[in-house]
């Protein structure tokens, strides 16, 4: 008995010692792991930082312009008495069920928190244009196949300082004729001015507005629309349906009547297609030729290429195929990444001739803060958001929104300089 207890004795040491040693390793071998864990953790957020310091570079530096003029020493030089317009372009204005639901307070909608963060942009222009693509009745409102929105939209829209907007687009018959023209004289009460739809069969398919002394006519027309087999062809003559005849007819008018300057909206394209579709180029092509000085798409709800092009008499035209929106809830690939040109122009009082000066943008972005959020969608500048984040303000937005404003901006700038 005594020999078995000092054998279990000893083993049991044995297993001790055993058991200290294998702890000892594994207390080495964890020790090795969590520092190794930590130069690595520590590796990546030196490198995360430098990532961070050069995009600031880059986003320290100023968007290269579109376009830009060289001025040559001719009559094309500048003079004091010569007269400069800014004027602003942006997408598709589109009112989704989602932003009804963010907007909706009681029995009334308030969607200026949506908006305000590129005001600047917008009410700092001459002239500031886009399309609207929802119709506004006094019946359930809708954002998604027939769109139809509050009137308390269009008037948030216009406090942001918009001044001229499209209403010809896929959409604008959905509730039919009446509908059409009752969207057209809501918009008009409230100071929009209209242009693409007719409240009379004679009214004509462009309007001329005058902005610093300067006649700029706008045109607006669509590809045709949605609900196609639906409509009468009696009601498709309310709304500027693209014909190449009739753009041509329509610019030469306007030019008759004193148009100095022409820009044509374009509802065409493809849904998210990101490039051009050879009958866009075909018809810019012709637009141009024919007089066109401007033409600016929407509709495929992304940004397309833009293109410099020279019409008959050698001037510089700008070709924007799609701007994509202004504001949406949609969440199909690159729908949230938008921009706003700033398109300049310049008359030469001595020429009294109007040129092309500058093409620039600001690049913007749809940020869903989420369906919790006291105001999920809010338009922001990329740029100057993402520099914010990247010089130190990181309660701005969340780092996966600025990887996502990173990656569109360059996005944008990719498709945008496309040849």
């Amino acid at each position: 008995m005594g020999r078995s207890r000092r054998n279990k004795r000893k083993v049991n040491k044995i297993i001790v010692t055993i058991s200290n040693e294998i702890f000892k390793k594994m207390m080495i071998i964890i020790s090795i792991i969590i520092l190794i864990c930590i130069g690595i953790i520590g590796v990546r957020y030196w490198q995360d930082k430098e990532k961070i310091a050069k995009q600031k570079q880059m986003l320290d530096k100023k968007i290269q312009a579109i376009f830009e003029t060289k001025i040559q020493e001719d009559s094309t030089e500048q003079t004091q008495q010569d007269i400069t317009i800014h004027m602003a372009i942006v997408g598709d204005i589109l009112c989704g069920n989602l932003m009804l639901e963010d907007a909706k307070i009681g029995e009334n909608y308030d969607f200026t928190s949506m908006l305000e963060g590129v005001k600047d942009y917008t009410e700092s222009a001459d002239v500031t244009i886009g399309t609207m693509e929802t119709n506004f009745l006094q019946q359930e409102y809708s954002g998604n196949q027939k769109y139809n929105s509050p009137i308390s939209f269009a008037q948030a829209v216009k406090n942001m300082g918009i001044d001229i907007v499209s209403t010809s687009h896929n959409h604008s018959l959905d509730y039919g004729l009446e509908g059409l023209k009752q969207t057209k004289r809501n918009l008009e009460e409230i100071g929009y001015t209209v242009v693409g739809t007719k409240e009379h069969m004679e009214d004509k398919n462009y309007i001329i507005q005058e902005v610093k002394g300067i006649k700029i006519a706008f045109l607006a027309y669509t590809y045709g629309f949605s609900n196609e087999d639906s409509i009468l062809q009696e009601e498709k003559k309310y709304v500027s349906v693209f014909e190449s005849n009739l753009a041509k007819q329509d610019i030469q008018e306007a030019k008759t009547e004193g148009a100095e300057y022409i820009c044509v909206m374009m509802h065409w394209g493809q849904i998210n297609e990101t490039r051009a579709s050879e009958e866009q180029k075909q018809i810019a092509e012709e637009l141009v030729q024919n007089g066109a000085n401007i033409i600016v798409g929407a509709h495929p709800t992304v940004v397309e290429e833009m293109k410099m092009m020279k019409n008959a008499e050698g001037e510089d035209c700008f070709v924007a195929y799609s701007v994509g929106n202004y504001i949406s809830s949609l969440s199909d690939e690159n729908s949230e990444i938008e921009m706003i040109l700033d398109i300049q122009l310049r008359k030469n009082m001595q020429t009294e001739k109007i040129i092309l000066e500058k093409v620039n943008y600001t690049p913007i972005y749809v940020l869903d803060n989420g369906e919790h959020a006291e105001n999920r969608y809010t338009l922001i500048d990329m740029k100057e958001t993402a520099r914010k984040y990247a010089a130190g303000d990181t309660k701005i937005v969340t780092r996966k929104t600025y990887d996502k404003l990173i990656e569109g901006l360059e996005k944008l700038e990719e498709i945008i300089r496309r040849k």
